[in-house]
């Protein structure tokens, strides 16, 4: 009775090992938003805890991108072989709880099954329950291949808006530098007009892709000097100066564009568990005054209108950086970001290291649930503007 109950207990809980196994993956892989799972994040946590030793100890800047280059390709990696090592260990467990074979014969069976390179002893149970597992074992390796081309599609989508406004604005990216760069000084401005638009859809799509493939986020810049996060952060800063300091009706479109960002940054931090204040109360940015009148004499010198009263409008931009500054700082930080001015360069405190026990609310989660239903659309509203 005591050895019945004994393969019955390593008979669940091998399953239940391949259960946990095979969820992971659909959560990462397949389900089409942002899911968090405490097997991938247990991985991460590993990796990073890796990474982020080898970073420490990183003598230049150059040196820690080489370090931290391969975070976001090599959690895949692994993400497989723990996924490949569950569907074994389970396999082999189910294999002893059908036959009560020696330890090395079950594993060396699961090992074959798995790999399709034979079957495992025994009857027609372990026959099924082998060929169960080389199934699995074949559909991981298959999902994990075709989920390749639809991650490198994103990262390329991403990579060529950023690759353009390197290209107009110089590295590394600045807010002034966009608004002096784009600027015109006649007639309408089609041309920020539109990088307002372009960036607005960089948003939406850097916000769904980054947490329907989280790894992304770690994915970094051909060039060592270019980031997706020190960009999204200067058009941020540009969008933020072109509502607060310009003496021009600048339109919808960089309010729009600054919400979108804004939003974006805030599923993505859900995503990895980075907090964040909805609604922060009014407190000092990390922009100090005297850098803002700096940009602002830079922007009126190539013929950008600037208010007179810089007071003011070093208030509405704090007003605006305020929704982002220590948000934009922790994602920098995240994931090891070059240098930039106004958003990496002043990065303090400790780093951020995702949680395994909670998991959060995902990408779609925080940002709207801890709000209430009849307050939510307007505080959001207000945050962005």
């Amino acid at each position: 009775m005591l050895a019945v109950c004994l393969r019955v207990t390593v008979g669940v809980a091998a399953a239940t090992v391949a259960v946990i196994t095979v969820r992971s993956a659909l959560r990462t892989m397949v389900v089409p938003r942002g899911v968090p799972d405490r097997l991938t994040r247990v991985v991460f946590r590993v990796m990073d805890s890796v990474a982020g030793w080898r970073s420490r100890r990183a003598r230049s800047y150059r040196q820690l991108d080489r370090r931290t280059a391969g975070l976001g390709l090599g959690l895949l990696f692994v993400l497989l072989a723990t996924w490949l090592t569950g569907i074994w260990l389970a396999g082999a467990g189910i294999q002893w709880a059908l036959t009560q074979g020696p330890a090395t014969q079950v594993f060396a069976g699961s090992a074959a099954a798995l790999t399709t390179i034979g079957a495992p002893p025994g009857g027609d149970a372990a026959a099924a329950a082998g060929d169960v597992e080389a199934v699995l074992g074949l559909g991981l390796l298959a999902l994990v291949i075709g989920y390749l081309p639809s991650l490198y599609a994103a990262f390329s989508r991403r990579e060529a808006l950023i690759t353009k406004l390197a290209m107009r604005t110089g590295l590394p990216p600045a807010g002034p530098a966009i608004l002096t760069r784009l600027w015109r000084s006649a007639g309408p401005q089609d041309l920020l007009d539109g990088t307002w638009r372009d960036w607005e859809n960089w948003f939406a799509d850097v916000s769904e892709s980054h947490t329907t493939f989280p790894s992304l986020a770690f994915f970094r810049s051909p060039q060592t000097a270019k980031s997706w996060i020190t960009s999204a952060g200067a058009v941020l800063d540009a969008a933020a100066l072109a509502l607060a300091v310009t003496d021009a009706d600048p339109g919808p479109a960089p309010r729009m564009c600054l919400h979108a960002g804004i939003t974006a940054l805030r599923h993505i931090a859900d995503f990895h568990g980075i907090g964040y204040d909805l609604d922060p109360a009014p407190a000092p940015i990390t922009i100090q005054r005297h850098e803002m009148l700096a940009a602002c004499q830079a922007m009126a010198a190539v013929g950008v209108p600037v208010v007179g009263d810089l007071d003011a409008a070093y208030d509405r931009f704090c007003g605006r950086r305020l929704a982002y500054d220590r948000l934009l700082l922790a994602l920098c930080a995240y994931i090891y970001a070059p240098y930039a001015p106004w958003s990496s360069d002043r990065v303090t405190g400790p780093r951020h290291r995702p949680p395994i026990l909670r998991v959060g609310a995902g990408s779609t989660g925080r940002v709207h649930s801890r709000l209430r239903p009849e307050t939510g659309s307007t505080r959001q509203n207000k945050t962005a503007s």
